[in-house]
Protein backbone atom coordinates (compact mmCIF):
# COMPACT_ATOMS: atom_id res chain seq x y z
CA UNK A 1 0.00 0.00 0.00
CA UNK A 2 3.19 2.44 0.94
CA UNK A 3 4.37 1.84 -2.81
CA UNK A 4 1.03 2.33 -4.48
CA UNK A 5 1.28 5.65 -2.46
CA UNK A 6 4.14 6.79 -3.36
CA UNK A 7 3.50 5.80 -7.10
CA UNK A 8 0.16 8.10 -6.85
CA UNK A 9 2.23 11.42 -5.06
CA UNK A 10 4.44 11.18 -7.59
CA UNK A 11 2.49 11.08 -10.67
CA UNK A 12 0.28 14.16 -9.01
CA UNK A 13 3.22 16.43 -9.03
CA UNK A 14 4.56 15.59 -12.64
CA UNK A 15 0.58 16.50 -13.64
CA UNK A 16 1.07 19.76 -11.24
CA UNK A 17 4.72 20.57 -12.19
CA UNK A 18 3.36 22.71 -15.25
CA UNK A 19 1.00 24.05 -13.79
CA UNK A 20 3.90 25.77 -11.07
CA UNK A 21 6.07 26.48 -13.73
CA UNK A 22 3.55 28.48 -15.67
CA UNK A 23 2.44 30.25 -12.28
CA UNK A 24 5.11 33.36 -12.07
CA UNK A 25 4.11 36.93 -11.37
CA UNK A 26 2.84 39.12 -14.12
CA UNK A 27 5.01 42.11 -14.30
CA UNK A 28 3.00 45.56 -14.42
CA UNK A 29 3.88 47.82 -17.36
CA UNK A 30 2.99 51.23 -18.25
CA UNK A 31 2.30 51.97 -22.21
CA UNK A 32 2.64 55.30 -23.92
CA UNK A 33 1.89 56.59 -27.33
CA UNK A 34 3.20 60.18 -28.58
CA UNK A 35 3.19 61.82 -31.64
CA UNK A 36 6.52 63.81 -32.56
CA UNK A 37 6.72 66.81 -35.45
CA UNK A 38 8.47 69.44 -37.13
CA UNK A 39 7.78 71.50 -39.73
CA UNK A 40 9.96 71.81 -42.92
CA UNK A 41 10.86 74.55 -45.65
CA UNK A 42 11.13 72.89 -48.91
CA UNK A 43 14.11 73.93 -51.16
CA UNK A 44 13.55 72.44 -54.37
CA UNK A 45 11.73 73.27 -57.10
CA UNK A 46 10.29 70.78 -59.84
CA UNK A 47 8.83 72.39 -63.22
CA UNK A 48 7.65 70.88 -65.87
CA UNK A 49 7.00 73.14 -69.04
CA UNK A 50 7.37 72.71 -72.69
CA UNK A 51 6.61 74.56 -76.08
CA UNK A 52 3.09 74.15 -78.24
CA UNK A 53 3.44 75.24 -81.82
CA UNK A 54 1.13 75.58 -84.61
CA UNK A 55 1.48 75.24 -88.06
CA UNK A 56 0.05 74.49 -91.56
CA UNK A 57 1.66 71.25 -92.16
CA UNK A 58 3.28 68.95 -89.46
CA UNK A 59 6.82 70.00 -90.81
CA UNK A 60 5.87 73.53 -90.78
CA UNK A 61 4.88 73.52 -86.85
CA UNK A 62 7.74 70.96 -85.62
CA UNK A 63 10.50 73.63 -87.33
CA UNK A 64 8.60 75.82 -85.07
CA UNK A 65 8.43 73.98 -82.00
CA UNK A 66 12.17 73.07 -82.15
CA UNK A 67 13.14 76.34 -82.86
CA UNK A 68 11.41 77.57 -79.72
CA UNK A 69 12.41 74.54 -77.60
CA UNK A 70 16.17 75.11 -78.09
CA UNK A 71 15.64 78.32 -77.22
CA UNK A 72 14.27 77.74 -74.08
CA UNK A 73 16.36 75.22 -73.24
CA UNK A 74 19.62 77.44 -73.90
CA UNK A 75 17.83 80.06 -71.80
CA UNK A 76 17.36 77.05 -69.16
CA UNK A 77 21.31 75.83 -68.93
CA UNK A 78 22.51 80.05 -68.94
CA UNK A 79 20.36 80.24 -65.55
CA UNK A 80 22.60 77.59 -64.29
CA UNK A 81 20.25 74.68 -64.42
CA UNK A 82 22.34 71.62 -64.91
CA UNK A 83 21.74 69.44 -67.98
CA UNK A 84 21.65 66.51 -65.22
CA UNK A 85 18.39 68.49 -64.04
CA UNK A 86 16.92 68.20 -67.20
CA UNK A 87 15.18 66.04 -69.17
CA UNK A 88 12.71 65.48 -71.96
CA UNK A 89 9.02 64.35 -70.57
CA UNK A 90 7.00 64.55 -73.13
CA UNK A 91 6.58 65.15 -76.89
CA UNK A 92 3.32 65.36 -79.20
CA UNK A 93 2.55 65.45 -82.49
CA UNK A 94 -1.28 65.77 -83.78
CA UNK A 95 -3.85 67.55 -86.24
CA UNK A 96 -5.83 70.34 -85.91
CA UNK A 97 -9.28 69.74 -87.31
CA UNK A 98 -11.90 72.13 -87.84
CA UNK A 99 -15.21 72.43 -86.09
CA UNK A 100 -17.96 70.92 -87.71
CA UNK A 101 -20.89 72.82 -88.75
CA UNK A 102 -24.26 71.63 -86.49
CA UNK A 103 -25.69 70.79 -90.18
CA UNK A 104 -23.42 68.56 -91.37
CA UNK A 105 -22.79 66.39 -88.23
CA UNK A 106 -21.70 63.27 -90.70
CA UNK A 107 -19.40 64.84 -92.66
CA UNK A 108 -15.99 63.69 -92.33
CA UNK A 109 -13.79 66.19 -89.90
CA UNK A 110 -11.27 68.27 -91.63
CA UNK A 111 -7.88 68.95 -91.22
CA UNK A 112 -7.12 72.46 -91.24
CA UNK A 113 -3.03 71.87 -89.30
CA UNK A 114 -1.06 70.20 -86.71
CA UNK A 115 0.26 70.91 -83.32
CA UNK A 116 3.05 69.85 -81.79
CA UNK A 117 4.20 70.12 -78.29
CA UNK A 118 7.47 69.32 -76.30
CA UNK A 119 8.32 69.61 -72.86
CA UNK A 120 10.94 68.93 -70.43
CA UNK A 121 11.14 68.84 -66.25
CA UNK A 122 13.86 70.62 -64.84
CA UNK A 123 14.73 70.93 -61.24
CA UNK A 124 15.84 74.43 -59.72
CA UNK A 125 18.04 73.78 -56.66
CA UNK A 126 17.46 77.40 -55.74
CA UNK A 127 14.37 78.43 -54.95
CA UNK A 128 14.81 81.96 -54.30
CA UNK A 129 15.48 82.18 -57.54
CA UNK A 130 13.41 79.89 -59.58
CA UNK A 131 10.51 83.05 -60.30
CA UNK A 132 13.21 85.01 -62.38
CA UNK A 133 14.18 81.42 -64.21
CA UNK A 134 10.72 80.54 -65.20
CA UNK A 135 10.31 84.33 -66.29
CA UNK A 136 13.96 83.93 -68.51
CA UNK A 137 12.43 81.01 -70.06
CA UNK A 138 8.66 82.15 -70.62
CA UNK A 139 10.39 85.31 -72.11
CA UNK A 140 12.68 82.55 -74.51
CA UNK A 141 9.41 80.57 -75.98
CA UNK A 142 8.09 78.49 -73.28
CA UNK A 143 4.40 79.08 -73.23
CA UNK A 144 3.40 76.33 -70.90
CA UNK A 145 3.61 75.12 -67.83
CA UNK A 146 1.91 71.78 -67.05
CA UNK A 147 2.86 71.38 -63.40
CA UNK A 148 5.46 73.13 -60.38
CA UNK A 149 5.90 70.58 -57.30
CA UNK A 150 8.27 70.99 -54.64
CA UNK A 151 10.78 68.47 -52.09
CA UNK A 152 13.47 68.89 -49.75
CA UNK A 153 17.24 67.48 -51.17
CA UNK A 154 17.21 65.82 -47.80
CA UNK A 155 14.30 64.34 -46.61
CA UNK A 156 16.26 62.05 -43.40
CA UNK A 157 17.13 64.68 -40.72
CA UNK A 158 13.44 65.85 -40.55
CA UNK A 159 12.51 62.37 -40.41
CA UNK A 160 15.00 62.11 -38.01
CA UNK A 161 14.06 64.56 -35.92
CA UNK A 162 10.04 64.04 -35.97
CA UNK A 163 11.34 60.58 -34.83
CA UNK A 164 13.19 61.56 -31.84
CA UNK A 165 10.89 64.14 -30.55
CA UNK A 166 8.14 61.41 -30.56
CA UNK A 167 10.29 59.29 -27.96
CA UNK A 168 11.12 62.00 -25.92
CA UNK A 169 7.44 62.93 -25.64
CA UNK A 170 6.48 59.41 -25.08
CA UNK A 171 8.70 59.62 -22.35
CA UNK A 172 7.66 62.61 -20.95
CA UNK A 173 4.29 61.04 -21.16
CA UNK A 174 5.42 58.13 -19.44
CA UNK A 175 7.00 60.08 -16.25
CA UNK A 176 3.51 61.82 -16.23
CA UNK A 177 1.49 59.12 -16.26
CA UNK A 178 3.80 57.50 -13.86
CA UNK A 179 3.78 60.54 -11.08
CA UNK A 180 0.36 60.49 -10.97
CA UNK A 181 -0.14 56.71 -10.40
CA UNK A 182 2.50 56.81 -7.78
CA UNK A 183 4.84 54.20 -9.46
CA UNK A 184 8.04 54.52 -10.96
CA UNK A 185 9.48 53.71 -14.58
CA UNK A 186 11.97 50.79 -13.90
CA UNK A 187 13.16 50.09 -17.48
CA UNK A 188 12.18 50.17 -20.88
CA UNK A 189 10.76 46.63 -22.10
CA UNK A 190 9.64 47.49 -26.00
CA UNK A 191 10.15 50.36 -27.81
CA UNK A 192 7.71 50.86 -31.37
CA UNK A 193 8.15 54.10 -33.65
CA UNK A 194 6.80 54.79 -37.12
CA UNK A 195 9.79 57.56 -38.49
CA UNK A 196 8.16 60.33 -40.24
CA UNK A 197 7.64 59.94 -43.68
CA UNK A 198 8.53 62.21 -46.51
CA UNK A 199 6.81 65.82 -46.42
CA UNK A 200 4.24 65.76 -49.67
CA UNK A 201 4.12 69.34 -51.12
CA UNK A 202 1.29 70.66 -52.67
CA UNK A 203 1.39 70.65 -56.81
CA UNK A 204 0.47 73.72 -59.01
CA UNK A 205 -0.93 72.58 -62.30
CA UNK A 206 -0.24 75.55 -64.56
CA UNK A 207 -1.58 76.76 -68.26
CA UNK A 208 -0.65 78.43 -70.43
CA UNK A 209 2.20 81.43 -69.29
CA UNK A 210 3.20 84.90 -70.59
CA UNK A 211 6.61 86.67 -69.69
CA UNK A 212 5.91 88.82 -66.84
CA UNK A 213 6.86 92.19 -66.04
CA UNK A 214 7.89 91.51 -62.29
CA UNK A 215 9.39 88.62 -61.42
CA UNK A 216 6.62 85.73 -60.86
CA UNK A 217 6.36 84.75 -57.44
CA UNK A 218 6.88 81.14 -56.38
CA UNK A 219 5.93 80.33 -52.65
CA UNK A 220 6.27 77.11 -51.41
CA UNK A 221 4.92 77.07 -48.00
CA UNK A 222 5.69 74.69 -45.49
CA UNK A 223 4.66 70.89 -44.42
CA UNK A 224 4.80 69.08 -40.94
CA UNK A 225 6.56 65.81 -40.49
CA UNK A 226 5.55 63.85 -38.50
CA UNK A 227 6.05 60.58 -36.44
CA UNK A 228 4.63 58.02 -33.87
CA UNK A 229 6.18 56.32 -30.63
CA UNK A 230 4.98 53.60 -28.83
CA UNK A 231 7.36 53.11 -25.50
CA UNK A 232 6.33 50.11 -23.10
CA UNK A 233 7.95 50.42 -19.33
CA UNK A 234 7.94 47.98 -16.91
CA UNK A 235 6.70 49.96 -13.23
CA UNK A 236 7.45 49.44 -9.77
CA UNK A 237 5.63 50.77 -6.74
CA UNK A 238 7.15 53.99 -5.38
Amino acid sequence: MLKLATLAFCAAMLIAAPALAEDKTVTPTLTSTAEGSIDVTPDIVTVTLGVVSNGQTAAEALDANSRDMNTAIEAIKKAGIAEKDIGTTGFNVSPVYARQPDNQPDEPAKVIGYEVSNQVTITIRDLKASGAILDKVVGAGANRISGISFDVADAKTPADAALKNAIAESRRKAELMAEAAGVKLVRIVSINADGGARPVFAAYDGGMMRAAKAPTPIMAGSRTVTAMATIVWEIAPR
